[in-house]
C-alpha cells in the first residue's frame, strides 16, 4: 500500500561485500603404504575433517605397528590445524619411492583439489631410499604443474642419522624444487615402546608386571606379574605380546599441518605464530631418535635445506628452523611459501581466462594488432583475480601485462605476462645495539 504513496523506498542488494568461496589453501594429503582398513581400501581416497573420522575408517592407535606412523601423523596434522581439511590415501607399494610414485594419481582422484601432500612409507629404508622418493616426488609434483592440479610434497627422511651432519647429502643437489625433507620428531616418541596383543589390539601393562622374551630376537614377549607368574588371556592362555616404536618415522603430519594453516606466503617457521610444541611433540629432536646436537651441526644441516625442529633462547616453545626445498637456494621456489604462492596465483589465472578459450578477440582492422580495448579487458580481468593475494598479504604486488603487438590473426595465441612481487620473510633480524653518551651535547 506505502508503494503508491509518497515515500523512502529501501531496496536490499547483495554482493557488495565481495565474499567468495573461501580459499583451498588448507586441503592437504596424506599417501602412505600400509593394511588395508574396513573403511579404506587400496587405491581409494577418503576424506577427513578430525581425527575422528580417521579413527571411523579404522586409522587408529592400534593401525600403527610395524613401521606404520598414520595415524601419528593425521593427529598431529589435525593438532597443528583443527580446522583443516585432509584426504588419505594406502597403497600397495614395495618401496619408499614406488609410494611417492602415487602422488598424482591421488591429486587426480581427489579432483585436483589437494595443495600439499605428505608422503610416508613403513617399510625399511635407508637415506639412499628417502633421496629416491623425493625425485619420484618430484616427477609427480611436474606432471600434475603441467596439468594444472599443482602441489607440494613433504617426505620423511627416513635414514638420517643426526650424528652425521657433516656428511650429510645436500638435499640441493636433488633439484627437486617442490619436495621438501623434514627430519624432525619428538625423541620420547621415537622411542616411545607401544605394546600390542597378537590380535593386534593395543595393551597397557599391569603393574609391577614385566615382560620376558620368547627365544632370542623373536619380538615376541609373555607378561609376567610381581611373582614371575605368567598373565593369562580369558580362556588360561599366556598372553603374547609385541613391542613397537615409532622407529624411523619423522614429523610429516606436523609439518603438514603447519603448512596447511599458514597463508601461502607465510614461513612455517614464523615464531610468533607457529609454536609447535602440544602433545605428541615436546621436544626438539630428529627422526633416529636423537636430540638437537649443536648449533654448528644444525647449522650445517640448514644450509643443506633439511627441515628439522629447534628453540630459541628468551622464548618458550618449539619451531621449525625453515620451509626449505630440496634445489639450489638461488632458486625463486627454494622455500616452500614461494612455491605455494605461485601454485595459488596459476590456479587463480586459469580459472579466470579459462571462460575466454576458444572466444573471439577483436584486432585493430588497420594493422591486426590489438586494441587497448582488449588489452586492458584480459589486463583487469586477470588483475581483478589475483589482487586479492595482495590484500590478504600473499603477495605485495601483481602486475598484468598483455602485449598489444601480437598477431592473434596468425597464431590464434593470446600471450599474458603475470608478475608477483612475493612477500618477504625476516629469516634474520640484524640490530645495532650500543651506547650513547650525551655529555657536551649542549656545551657548544
Amino acid at each position: 500500500m506505502s508503494a503508491l504513496l509518497n515515500d523512502v523506498v529501501i531496496n536490499k542488494t547483495a554482493g557488495g561485500l565481495g565474499r567468495r568461496t573461501p580459499d583451498q589453501d588448507m586441503v592437504s594429503g596424506l599417501l602412505f603404504d600400509g593394511d588395508e582398513t574396513s573403511g579404506l581400501t587400496y587405491g581409494n581416497i577418503a576424506r577427513l575433517s578430525s581425527v575422528e573420522d580417521a579413527e571411523a575408517l579404522g586409522i587408529d592407535e592400534t593401525y600403527d605397528r610395524n613401521g606404520q606412523s598414520a595415524y601419528y601423523q593425521v593427529s598431529q596434522y589435525f593438532r597443528m590445524n583443527p580446522s583443516g581439511d585432509l584426504y588419505v590415501m594406502v597403497v600397495e607399494a614395495d618401496s619408499f619411492a614406488n609410494t611417492a610414485a602415487f602422488a598424482k594419481e591421488m591429486q587426480e582422484k581427489a579432483d585436483g583439489n589437494i595443495r600439499q601432500i605428505g608422503v610416508i612409507y613403513s617399510g625399511a629404508a635407508d637415506f639412499a631410499a628417502t633421496q629416491a622418493a623425493a625425485q619420484a616426488a618430484q616427477t609427480q609434483a611436474d606432471e600434475a604443474f603441467a596439468e594444472y592440479i599443482p602441489f607440494e610434497v613433504i617426505v620423511e627422511g627416513k635414514g638420517f642419522i643426526a650424528s652425521n651432519a657433516a656428511e650429510a647429502a645436500n638435499l640441493a643437489d636433488l633439484g627437486a624444487e617442490n619436495v621438501s625433507v623434514v627430519v624432525a620428531m619428538d625423541p620420547d616418541m621415537a622411542t616411545k615402546e607401544r605394546l600390542f596383543l597378537s590380535s593386534g589390539e593395543s595393551y597397557t601393562l599391569p603393574a609391577g608386571a614385566t615382560l620376558v622374551e620368547i627365544g632370542i630376537n623373536s619380538g615376541d614377549f609373555t607378561v609376567r606379574d610381581k611373582d614371575d607368574n605368567p598373565i593369562t588371556d580369558q580362556v588360561g592362555e599366556p598372553i603374547t605380546i609385541r613391542k613397537d616404536v615409532y622407529n624411523n618415522t619423522a614429523a610429516v603430519g606436523t609439518l603438514l599441518g603447519t603448512i596447511s594453516a599458514a597463508k601461502v606466503s607465510e614461513n612455517v617457521a614464523w615464531v610468533e605464530k607457529f609454536n609447535l610444541a602440544g602433545e605428541g611433540f615436546g621436544k626438539p629432536g630428529f627422526i633416529d631418535g636423537e636430540q638437537v646436537t649443536t648449533l654448528g651441526d644444525l647449522s650445517t644441516l640448514n644450509e643443506k635445506k633439511y627441515i628439522f625442529t629447534r628453540t630459541h633462547t628468551g622464548i618458550a616453545g618449539l619451531y621449525f628452523n625453515d620451509s626449505h626445498t630440496c634445489t639450489d637456494p638461488t632458486s625463486d621456489f627454494t622455500y616452500v611459501e614461494a612455491n605455494r604462492t605461485i601454485n595459488k596465483a596459476s590456479r587463480l589465472v586459469r580459472a579466470t581466462l579459462l571462460p575466454k578459450l576458444n572466444s573471439p578477440v577483436l584486432v585493430d582492422p588497420e594493422d591486426g594488432t590489438l586494441p587497448p580495448s582488449v588489452v586492458k579487458g584480459f589486463e583487469t580481468l586477470c588483475r581483478a583475480a589475483l589482487e586479492r593475494m595482495v590484500a590478504n598479504e600473499e603477495a605485495s604486488e601483481i602486475d598484468v601485462y598483455v602485449n598489444p603487438l601480437q598477431d592473434i590473426l596468425a597464431t590464434s595465441r593470446l600471450d599474458v605476462k603475470v608478475e608477483i612481487v612475493p612477500m618477504g620473510t625476516a629469516r634474520r633480524i640484524v640490530v645495532d645495539l650500543g651506547f650513547n653518551n650525551p655529555f657536551g651535547v649542549n656545551l657548544a
